[in-house]
């Protein structure tokens, strides 16, 4: 594992408080490359939970997560054995000062518990020049609040880290399915415990665009 993470994940565009009930809020999922050496092989995944370890993972029933699939255009669930937590694509390669925005939205249900909330997102990745694997991940903390509530101009909190775990995978381990979690491969793929030891098989999907970093813009 790389010592030192050559990532920067961030999210922005999230309310700081979302009223149940009140529909879909966009926001995007970014991973730029802070490193000076280029990037291979970057998997991405998200979720929603109610507190910043990703040990409470939010039902999707209650709370719906969304990532957009650029290939079919199209807004995909993330919906792991029924929790708002998902694989949502990859990128071949990332060079140094490039990034990558990934959009996605969330729906706070009528019936979801008032209180705390978290959208995480991770990525993990293989450095080109050999010499590590790594990750980054982010977690954003918001408020679910009462319908009715004004939450016009409210922000997230920085969360803290949510942490990504790297492990093969257990021999009663189920295989994941849905569009973007498909692989076609064996099931001997690599495995990744997104947030409280959540199996997620990671495989082929949504692939996304890169492009290069405004001057002077941070992640």
């Amino acid at each position: 594992m790389c010592e030192d993470t050559k990532v920067d994940v961030g999210i922005s565009g999230l309310p700081g408080e979302i009223a149940v009930g009140s529909g879909w809020h966009e926001f995007s999922l970014n991973v730029a490359n802070n490193s000076g050496s280029t990037l291979q092989n970057l998997e991405y995944l998200a979720g929603a939970s109610a507190d910043r370890n990703g040990e409470e993972l939010f039902e999707s029933k209650k709370v719906s997560l969304q990532a957009w699939n650029p290939e079919d255009e199209i807004w995909e669930d993330l919906d792991e054995f029924g929790y708002a937590v998902g694989y949502i694509g990859y990128t071949d390669e990332l060079a140094p000062d490039y990034e990558v925005d990934i959009p996605m939205r969330i729906n706070v249900r009528s019936d979801a518990p008032v209180g705390a909330g978290f959208t995480l997102g991770a990525t993990i990745y293989g450095d080109a020049d050999g010499e590590c694997t790594g990750f980054g991940d982010i977690a954003y903390k918001f408020q679910i609040v009462a319908a009715g509530t004004d939450t016009e101009g409210t922000e997230p909190q920085e969360g803290g880290k949510a942490p990504v775990a790297v492990e093969k995978p257990a021999a009663n381990t189920p295989e994941v399915t849905g569009s973007l979690a498909e692989t076609g491969a064996g099931s001997a793929l690599p495995v990744i415990g997104l947030v409280g030891g959540l199996a997620v098989v990671v495989g082929g999907g949504a692939v996304f665009v890169v492009r290069r970093r405004k001057a002077g813009a941070e992640a």
